[in-house]
């Protein structure tokens, strides 16, 4: 069993893996097009040339990114390995320089065990902007906000004049 950046020739299974979530009301929808124009967000779990799950990690800037669309093949739940994609997801973004990643999601105790936080899900603003504020189950959803440290950026303050701190010598 291996992760790796998803490819054209899966699309298909992928679909079938968010519509079979999608169809329970515990993953947005997404069309094949749009998997297909975003795939080289995707990671795919793969276990004997066999696409057993899939995460995708999209950007919100160059600090922030979001996982989503994590779903494992429903006869494979209970073996670890949504936690393995959860891993490999996080891995990808420390590699792509994010300094936080989020999630929105039914399943707060899963990221839990993995280190996330939980948030008020209304904080994270540029998720509400893009997905959230045309949602028809806006007004009454249940999803949780989910947050974890990736990277600590080291802050470089700034020395002003004549605030240095002197120098001792022996």
């Amino acid at each position: 069993m291996r992760t790796r950046r998803a490819r054209a020739e899966d699309v298909e299974a992928i679909a079938r893996l968010i519509e079979h979530y999608a169809a329970e009301g515990l993953l947005l929808a997404r069309s094949r097009d749009e998997i297909h124009a975003r795939l080289d967000r995707f990671l795919v779990l793969v276990d004997d040339a066999k696409i057993a799950g899939c995460v995708a990690l999209e950007s919100y800037g160059p600090d922030l990114a979001e996982i989503r669309s994590i779903a494992i093949e429903p006869a494979a739940h209970g073996k670890g390995h949504g936690g393995r994609l959860l891993r490999a997801a996080m891995r990808e973004a420390r590699r792509r320089g994010y300094v936080r990643v989020f999630a929105v999601t039914h399943a707060a105790d899963f990221f839990l065990r993995h280190g996330f936080e939980t948030v008020d899900r209304r904080t994270l603003s540029e998720k509400i902007e893009r997905d959230c504020a045309g949602c028809a189950q806006a007004a009454k959803c249940r999803l949780m906000g989910v947050v974890a440290t990736v990277a600590v950026r080291p802050m470089i303050l700034p020395v002003l004049a004549g605030e240095a701190l002197p120098v001792l010598s022996s």
